[in-house]
């Protein structure tokens, strides 16, 4: 067997940048508990309209060193083409048990972008098949405790939302290193909706309006499908006070 590398919280990123939008404030938060962090990028954004594989390279390196990732590796998945077929399954199966991480974070199953929607169902069922004992893959079968959905373009009704008011600033800065995709001085080929700077006043209002909530001055919102346990309702929601 191969040798395992324990990983305590994964996020699947369609692209790189979908984590640190979707995810970046927990994993920083995470990674401050003492936690091993990292992120697997479905694919490399080889279409994306602005920037190169070149810049892309770098930006995501500077937002891996920013979040403190102890792991960030590609899969090498087509852009605009994810497909819930055997070989990419095979690919994300191997990662979980590579890893075996206790947490795996991965985006909403609705979104504005095909590959974020059909991420879901790969991971979704990769992750399923990836506990299966009989399904040989040189190592160990896996299926981590907890899987939760991170939100993206698309807004949905949170199960629960993790304040970051501490984290805040690291993960807008961890997003803001894709320079050539978002609001920035480098020069675009194309001003796209995510290049104005007005989709960071969306994203940061939304962070707020998840704090409100929670009375918390920044919120990051989750979906889980499983049922929440609360064992002691007067001691857990005291933060409503």
């Amino acid at each position: 067997m191969k040798k395992e590398i324990r990983i305590d919280a994964l996020a699947f990123s369609p692209h790189p940048d979908d984590a640190e939008m979707g995810c970046g404030g927990l994993l920083l938060k995470l990674k401050d508990k003492g936690y091993r962090t990292g992120i697997i990028d479905l694919t490399r954004s080889e279409l994306s309209t602005n920037g190169n594989l070149e810049t892309r390279e770098e930006e995501i390196k500077e937002a891996s060193k920013i979040l403190g990732l102890d792991i960030r590796e590609n899969l090498g998945l087509e852009d605009t083409n994810i497909k819930n077929d055997y070989d990419s399954r095979l690919k994300v199966i191997s990662a979980i048990r590579k890893y075996r991480p206790g947490l795996v974070l991965i985006p909403f199953w609705r979104d504005r972008h095909p590959d974020h929607e059909n991420s879901y169902k790969l991971l979704k069922d990769a992750i399923f098949i990836s506990g299966l004992k009989k399904f040989k893959t040189g190592l160990d079968s896996y299926r981590p405790d907890v899987v939760i959905n991170y939100m993206l373009h698309y807004e949905f009704k949170p199960n629960f939302i993790v304040d970051i008011s501490q984290y805040y600033d690291k993960k807008f800065s961890a997003v803001a290193a894709y320079k050539s995709q978002f609001y920035s001085d480098v020069a675009k080929e194309v001003m796209t909706h995510i290049a104005s700077k007005y989709f960071f006043d969306v994203i940061n209002s939304r962070h707020q309006c998840s704090g409100l909530k929670i009375r918390a001055e920044y919120g990051e919102p989750y979906y889980i499908e499983s049922d929440i346990k609360i064992d002691d309702p007067l001691e857990f929601f005291k933060y409503l006070k």
